[in-house]
């Protein structure tokens, strides 16, 4: 058996004499081809082939460890190195609705439906809120805890007293303000899942005491798409439509009229809020009339 220190003198002795020089390209094609005898030519591809197993062994221990790549991630709602605008979208609840760019957006709605005349809901402090079809989950919004089900009920209409009541949320459950939400929306467990309701009226029941649009309708929005017409993202002009509207609009009565037509207020968080519309008029916690803000609406399109 030939000893691995043995491989320099073995090589030698085929190879007779040949040095891997420069010149042994240019002297190669007047060399007359050295004929290798059978036991010579078994030997020569043993050779070939250690030296090949031995030269690939020594390239795997000296290779670099690998670098696997690092992905940065991070909770919803907490602080990260990322730019300023992929952390807003890290940030967003998961299955937030994403606004139509279309120039003449179909209608999207994010109220649930329900059966008969009832759609899902809470009452809570006589006030009422219509689950939402998103976001599917508003766990990282959730904030300080508002009150629980007392009783979950499939005719909350029948129901005159003051506990909270539910005809979708589990008695026992917590309901839980949201974040930047105010007064309109609350966020309770459905399903395994924390989900988002809006204020709305219901069965005659609208605004409480001396409340206005704003303690129903939160500030602050990102965006605003009217089905039909368009959406404006541009901060200012967003401002300025949401101070029209909450400002200018005009308390009509205590009913919720559902319509083909929306305007979707979408805010930072992720949240998108919702009101029927008729003409000039909105609806969501209460019908509400104001011309100012179509005018505006239709001139920030144009």
């Amino acid at each position: 058996m030939i000893r691995l220190d043995q491989l320099s003198q073995v090589a030698e002795e085929i190879l007779g004499g040949l040095r891997a020089e420069p010149g042994l390209l240019y002297s190669a094609p007047r060399r007359p081809a050295a004929r290798i005898t059978g036991p010579r030519r078994a030997l020569a591809f043993a050779l070939s082939l250690a030296l090949v197993i031995g030269l690939g062994a020594l390239a795997l221990n000296q290779a670099p460890p690998q670098t696997i790549p690092q992905v940065s991630h991070q909770q919803a709602g907490l602080q990260s190195g990322l730019p300023e605008g992929m952390r807003s979208i890290a940030d967003v609840p998961r299955g937030s609705l994403v606004l139509s760019q279309d120039e003449s957006p179909a209608y999207q709605g994010v109220w649930a439906r329900g059966s008969g005349g009832n759609f899902p809901l809470i009452r809570l402090d006589g006030r009422f809120y219509r689950l939402l079809n998103n976001p599917a989950d508003v766990s990282s919004l959730a904030g300080q805890a508002l009150g629980t089900v007392a009783l979950t009920t499939s005719e909350p209409a029948l129901d005159r007293g003051g506990d909270t009541i539910s005809s979708i949320v589990n008695a026992g459950e917590s309901v839980f303000a949201l974040d930047r939400m105010g007064g309109g929306a609350v966020g309770a467990m459905v399903d395994g899942q924390m989900r988002a309701f809006q204020r709305v009226a219901f069965a005659g029941n609208a605004l409480v005491g001396s409340e206005s649009l704003r303690d129903t309708l939160p500030g602050g929005a990102s965006a605003l798409q009217l089905s039909g017409l368009g959406t404006i993202t541009d901060p200012g002009l967003v401002s300025q439509l949401m101070d029209t509207l909450l400002s200018q609009a005009v308390y009509q009565g205590s009913q919720l009229n559902e319509t083909s037509q929306a305007l979707l207020i979408q805010y930072p968080s992720g949240m998108v809020l919702q009101m029927a519309v008729s003409g000039t008029t909105l609806s969501a916690s209460g019908t509400w009339s104001c011309p100012q803000f179509f005018d505006a609406f239709f001139a920030a399109e144009e």
